[in-house]
């Protein structure tokens, strides 16, 4: 072997393609990240081949590497298909139980191409060009030749079919990334054609293959495209067309707490025509919340915003989700706002019609059966499950037996403080009659199950070691599981949660 400046050119850009790959693989988290990873590493393994068939001096050599080449040659176009389907939102076209159909041809293509030297039917004869600058590999066109790039031009059409969909539906900010990737498609179409076409493009320099070129100019275009926009940091697309049809609006923010997309809902709030990308969101006409609130955040916050437009009020519920990396760094912000004005006025009628305790302040039975059925209605609509808790406090008949009823109604007051810092304001806490509280709460990671119980321990806590009362607050709790993909009627959930309160009441009693 022999290095020539052409073979090192190719040796760097396989160099620069082997880069990006591993930075892929180490935002491995994300599933778009792992095949575009594989289809750079195959790209690569071209490229790598190239490079040292280049620098070959025999033919033996150089049909070795040909052969190496033709692993990449052969897995990059289905490998660039299936990115491309999850670049799209298109994963129904390409699935984990169909994926392995699309490398058949590849396969059995690959296993010809290794028996070539006696089979012939990819090469029909190969020699050595020594017209040019530097040796070249030439050869005749075999029948299974034509096989391989009809293959090779059906799964990158289709894959740019693909892009061309997307770009057509596509958000501001994908589509810059959409037009990017097609822009260098084409130069990658033009390439392919020119090679199959065997016209001299470089004097001296007949046989030479500009592919490999062409291939890391489409491989830098492509993580261009995604990297700049923190794709693997932030949104990953296959969720695009969900949030695009979302009745919530959702504002996507960089670390800087600059806009980087938005839904159509936000836009039409905002009265934007679409959406302005680096706007700083305190620069906004609505301005949301005060930014330095986020560098305090450690998991989802979630509060209550009125905003006024052409003098009509609307309430919204926001909550403010981290975005983070593989190593777990915050890279942006995702800010969802749901609409609950109407809650809001159901809560002030509820007032009116006398649905709130006295004692308490809380939503009574009644109330609460009203609310939580649009609770129940979002969680179907959000696909999100809540949890109902029943809690009854433990010896309330002996707190008023022995210090009287001023202290059993102010052990009540008491029970109803520790579920309201406990739970969150878009929570529904009610007292449900005498000493029973109920609560009814979204289920999400931040706001689970155990979460819950810790925060109520620690209120618990609070309240006793604050608290100069001589009587001590205990109670014993149920929940019960509200599931979207198997709803039950609330009765149902509040009985449910009301045995298993009461089993545990018992089990308090026997030991």
């Amino acid at each position: 072997m022999a290095l020539n400046p052409i073979a090192l050119i190719v040796f760097i850009c396989a160099i620069m393609i082997a880069v990006i790959a591993v930075y892929a693989w180490r935002q491995g988290k994300i599933e778009m990240a792992k095949v575009f990873t594989l289809f750079m590493v195959a790209m690569d393994i071209y490229i790598f081949g190239y490079s040292f068939e280049l620098a070959s001096l025999k033919i033996s050599l150089m049909l070795f590497w040909n052969k190496v080449q033709y692993i990449g040659i052969l897995s990059f176009p289905a490998l660039y298909l299936i990115f491309a389907s999850h670049f799209s939102g298109s994963n129904n076209w390409v699935t984990k139980k169909n994926a392995p159909l699309l490398f058949i041809i590849p396969f059995v293509c690959l296993v010809i191409k290794f028996f070539d030297d006696s089979l012939q039917l990819i090469y029909s004869s190969s020699t050595i060009d020594y017209s040019g600058t530097i040796p070249l590999l030439s050869f005749e066109k075999g029948p299974i030749y034509y096989i391989t790039v009809a293959y090779n031009l059906v799964m990158v059409t289709i894959g740019t079919f693909l892009l061309v969909y997307k770009r057509r539906h596509a958000s501001s900010l994908y589509l810059r990334q959409t037009n990017i990737i097609l822009g260098v498609s084409i130069v990658l179409y033009a390439s392919y054609l020119l090679y199959l076409s065997g016209i001299e493009i470089i004097p001296n320099f007949k046989n030479i293959d500009l592919n490999p070129f062409v291939y890391t100019l489409w491989g830098f275009a492509i993580s261009y495209a995604i990297l700049k926009y923190k794709l693997f940091d932030l949104v990953p697309i296959a969720r695009d067309a969900l949030i695009e049809i979302l009745g919530d609006a959702v504002l996507v923010l960089d670390d800087q707490f600059r806009l980087v997309d938005s839904n159509p809902k936000a836009q039409a709030i905002f009265g934007w025509n679409k959406t302005p990308l680096g706007l700083k969101i305190e620069e906004s006409e609505l301005p949301l919340v005060d930014t330095k609130l986020f560098q305090s955040l450690t998991g989802d916050y979630c509060f209550e915003k009125q905003i006024i437009r052409e003098n009509q009020k609307t309430v919204y519920e926001i909550t403010v989700s981290l975005l983070r990396n593989k190593q777990q760094f915050v890279v942006g912000y995702l800010l969802v706002m749901h609409d609950i004005s109407n809650r809001k006025k159901i809560e002030e009628e509820l007032h009116e019609l006398s649905l709130v305790d006295d004692l308490t302040k809380l939503i009574n039975r009644r109330g609460f059966f009203v609310l939580s059925d649009q609770l129940c209605t979002f969680c179907l609509r959000m696909e999100m499950n809540a949890i109902l808790f029943f809690f009854d406090m433990d010896n309330l008949k002996q707190i008023n037996d022995q210090f009287g009823h001023a202290a059993g109604d102010q052990a009540i007051i008491d029970m109803a403080f520790i579920l309201k810092k406990s739970f969150r304001s878009s929570d529904i806490v009610a007292r449900f009659g005498g000493d029973e509280f109920v609560v009814l709460a979204i289920e999400t990671t931040e706001n689970s199950k155990k979460s819950m119980f810790a925060r109520l321990e620690e209120q618990l806590k609070n309240m006793i070691s604050d608290k100069t009362n001589n009587f001590n607050l205990s109670f014993s709790t149920g929940s019960a599981i509200y599931e979207w993909k198997n709803p039950v009627s609330l009765e149902r959930l509040v009985n449910d949660a009301d045995q298993a309160m009461y089993i545990e009441k018992q089990s308090k009693k026997r030991s």
